[in-house]
């Protein structure tokens, strides 16, 4: 045997094997740069329907928005109806309170003038 060739083949054959496990380590990552870029875009897809879904959302919050508005509006309505309600209530009542009272007085009027009649 040579000496040179002594170094020299097991230097070959380490520098194949190292080739081949880089040949290797690339087809791996070439698999897990493909998964990576399936699992990109699946994510992409689930966020555009993500932001399709927050699309929807927003527009049914403008209607919400938009209803609880005319409840607003409504209810400031119904609140000065009522109001305007009470206070003619309290002005019948008062009125009502005043016939009443005039009423007694005949009533205590009509019931002296009996008892003077009697007497």
């Amino acid at each position: 045997m040579d000496r040179n060739e002594a170094v020299t083949k097991p230097t070959l054959e380490t520098i194949f094997e190292r080739v081949n496990m880089i040949s290797d380590a690339v087809g791996n990552l070439r698999s897990e740069v493909a998964l990576l870029r399936d699992g990109l875009g699946a994510l992409r897809n689930e966020f555009g329907v993500l932001r399709d879904e927050f699309g929807v959302l927003r527009d049914e919050f403008g209607v919400l928005r938009t209803e609880f508005g005319v409840l607003r509006d409504e209810f400031g309505e119904l609140r000065t109806e009522f109001h305007l309600f009470r206070e003619q209530v309290g002005i019948r009542l008062d009125r009502i309170e005043s016939m009443t009272n005039q009423t007694r007085a005949e009533m205590l009027t009509l019931r002296a003038d009996f008892h003077e009649s009697r007497a």
